[in-house]
């Protein structure tokens, strides 16, 4: 089997379409799937960056002035009409025989892609916009909250759609760090800066950064990372402006140990770009600045969870150091939730085997529109076993929804299977090294073991803590539940047993 990709980088588009493509053809090859790339030689390309990976890549013509189309919001991003970017890749495409073609560009829709149909089997889409028509056997879009309804109309009725940030494209080297990043945030201490607008950073926006961070008055002793990619043309400014600051700033270029200095970081301060998936599998806190348009719908949803601290202008930055520094636990629980770092393997899973499925149990953050399924989850069977038996009014509860959403030491959390709600968790006391937790499972889906496996799965993402949970002494299957995954009972006061597990 083998596939090409059609995808550019540009000091404009940045070099995160590129990057997470190498992510996908690198994976694909260790499951015996050959690989080629067609890109345009545009300022800033990373056609050396493909081939010193071990690919090969057709070059496509940049044009100094070209003609240019204005029928989708980022066409000037091809650098030349969708026609004449067919008749080339169709020159290429022609010659040689593909499985597959897998296409990463904001500038492409449906009319390129039917032009191209004769010289491909199928087509893979990657995007993040959900603005423009496809033609795609397959689409997938990490952005986190995506859903079906977003590409009705602009996908087949046969497109396999895989939506939401359990699909984003990693590198291996980031499920290898997560382990070791989330354990080493249970005792937050921001001594580490770390700082990334992307690989290009045309608008300069590291060097706003750097000016600002000055005033946030941290510890004498912090140590401030600027990461920047090779092509960025303000990269020279930036090093010497590092080594004028007050703090020790340290500028790298094109590192290839990326998981490794995010894991070594205590804050990031970052665009909201791919690297934005990166920091959430890691469990990063990140203040994460809006630098495109196409980055605004990604950032409100982040922000509305509590797995981001979003600012809309530089200047806000002191501030927003300064609270964000009260909720480091919760941030770093609820980032490390959305992305579990095997987005890559999942994906290529689905490329082989041509099998759609989203079946499996997941846990998204809640908002304020979970309080109808959070309200119904509270059974008269169910309050029995409550310390308040007493069922609250829905004017109690949407009171009671807001003030948790708002808490820095609480944190909500809605189990899902294929995108229904089937459960709640709760976890409370994030900024000690007790943290308690409940959960609750809809009758409807009760049986399954899925509280079993929800505590499984939050184990995954907390470490060096103490989990603690207090359970009605008659409540015999929670307490099995508990017992079965290794909780053991610490105490008991009159109908309640607390029980604790070391993770």
């Amino acid at each position: 089997m083998r596939v090409v990709f059609r995808v550019d980088a540009s000091i404009q588009m940045g070099t995160g379409h590129v990057m997470r493509c190498l992510t996908l053809a690198q994976a694909l090859k260790e499951n015996g799937v050959g690989a080629r790339f067609i890109c345009r030689k545009h300022k800033g390309n990373l056609i050396d960056k493909i081939r010193s990976s071990g690919f090969n890549v057709y070059e496509l013509e940049a044009f100094e002035k070209a003609e240019i189309d204005n029928k989708l919001t980022h066409s000037h991003w091809l650098g030349t009409t969708q026609k004449q970017d067919a008749d080339d890749c169709i020159d290429i495409l022609k010659s040689e025989k593909f499985d597959c073609l897998i296409v990463d560009h904001y500038a492409l829709d449906d009319w390129w892609q039917k032009k191209l149909k004769p010289y491909y089997e199928k087509l893979i889409v990657i995007d993040d916009l959900a603005d423009r028509k496809h033609q795609c056997d397959i689409l997938i879009d990490q952005t986190y909250g995506r859903q079906k309804k977003n590409y009705k109309g602009l996908v087949p009725k046969s497109c396999k759609l895989l939506l939401g940030s359990q699909y984003a494209l990693l590198r291996p080297e980031f499920s290898k760090w997560r382990e070791y990043s989330l354990k080493r945030r249970s005792n937050p201490v921001p001594k580490n800066l770390f700082i990334n607008m992307g690989g290009s950073d045309p608008n300069n926006i590291t060097e706003q950064v750097l000016s600002e961070i000055e005033a946030c008055q941290l510890p004498n002793d912090v140590e401030v990372t600027v990461v920047m990619g090779s092509t960025s043309p303000h990269l020279q400014r930036i090093m010497a402006i590092a080594s004028n600051l007050a703090y020790r700033v340290e500028v790298r270029v094109d590192i290839d140990n990326m998981a490794e200095v995010m894991a070594n970081s205590d804050i990031a301060i970052g665009a909201t770009g791919s690297t934005t998936w990166e920091r959430c599998c890691l469990g990063l806190p990140a203040i994460q600045i809006i630098i495109a348009d196409n980055q605004i719908e990604i950032a409100n949803s982040l922000d509305e969870v509590h797995a981001i601290k979003l600012i809309k202008k530089i200047n806000q930055l002191s501030l927003a150091m300064k609270d964000m520094l009260l909720s480091l636990d919760k941030m770093s629980l609820v980032s490390s939730v959305i992305v579990d770092g095997q987005g890559v393997n999942k994906v290529v899973q689905h490329i082989i085997s041509n099998i759609f499925s989203v079946s499996n149990l997941s846990l998204k953050p809640a908002v304020y529109g979970d309080y109808n399924f959070i309200y119904d989850l509270q059974t008269v069977d169910d309050r029995k076993y409550y310390i308040n038996t007493k069922a609250p009014s829905m004017d109690e509860h949407i009171k009671w929804i807001k003030k948790i959403l708002s808490s820095k030491e609480s944190q909500l959390f809605v189990a899902t299977i294929k995108k229904h709600s089937v459960g709640l968790l709760r976890v409370d006391n994030l900024n000690t090294k007790v943290i308690e937790i409940s959960i609750i499972i809809s009758a409807s889906h009760r049986g399954q073991s899925l509280a079993k496996r929800i505590l499984i799965m939050l184990e995954d993402i907390v470490f060096d803590r103490k989990l603690k949970a207090t359970i009605h002494i008659n409540n015999i299957a929670s307490i099995m539940t508990f017992k079965s995954v290794g909780f053991q009972k610490c105490s008991q006061n009159d109908d309640f047993a607390e029980y604790i597990k070391i993770v």
